[in-house]
């Protein structure tokens, strides 16, 4: 009976996931400009605060953000981050979301909302790395006079963690740190923690 418990609720997730990755997909299209204004915004704002004097721009072109510096020659070359690849994985936590029990309730939205703020916050970091570790490592001699080893380490490693593992896994976590009561009903863990305790209540009362 405990191996069951769960049984409806994840089919019901399962079938439904397929339809909420194409819906996702559609809204993420439809947002794409929006967040690539909004998460170069914000890292623009990221970098900036604890850069003196303030230089950096993030031009948002063609779904990439050119990085501008004003104390750079205006002959230099412009190099442009894919935003793309930074802010996709909304569809990964927008899919996981809508193919929950309920997803337009009003706790169900707001957990959305709360979610997609913190991914938006991992977005925006993830960028922040990949802009400092420009400035650390890929301008030959400028890195180098401006930049220590640790600075280049240490940016290095931020946007490799932001890239690989974090790209993939941030939506998941996230996705679980909000729901993490729907998901343990749905896979019937709860059920099962509860049944010893339910069975243990009841042997004491027959004693």
């Amino acid at each position: 009976m405990r191996k069951t418990s769960g049984a409806a609720p994840r089919a019901g997730f399962l079938r439904r996931l397929p339809l909420a990755l194409v819906v996702a997909l559609v809204l993420w299209l439809l947002l794409r400009p929006v967040l690539d204004h909004a998460v170069a915004g914000l890292a623009q704002t990221l970098v900036r605060a604890y850069e003196y004097p303030r230089v950096t721009r993030l031009v948002v072109a063609d779904h990439r953000a050119e990085v501008r510096r004003a104390d750079f020659r205006t002959s230099s070359g412009i190099p442009a981050l894919a935003l793309t690849e930074i802010h996709f994985n909304l569809i990964v936590f927008l899919a996981l979301s809508l193919a929950l029990p309920r997803p337009f309730s009003r706790r169900q939205l707001e957990r959305l909302f709360m979610g997609c703020c913190v991914l938006y916050l991992t977005q925006a970091l993830n960028l922040v790395f990949h802009v400092k570790t420009l400035y650390a490592l890929g301008l030959g001699e400028w890195s180098q006079a401006n930049y220590s080893e640790l600075a280049r380490n240490l940016f290095g490693f931020g946007r490799y963690f932001t890239d690989l593992p974090g790209r993939f896994s941030f939506p998941f976590l996230i996705w679980l740190g909000f729901n993490w009561d729907t998901v343990l009903a749905m896979v019937g863990a709860r059920a099962d923690a509860e049944a010893p305790r339910k069975t243990a209540s009841a042997r004491s009362t027959k004693g």
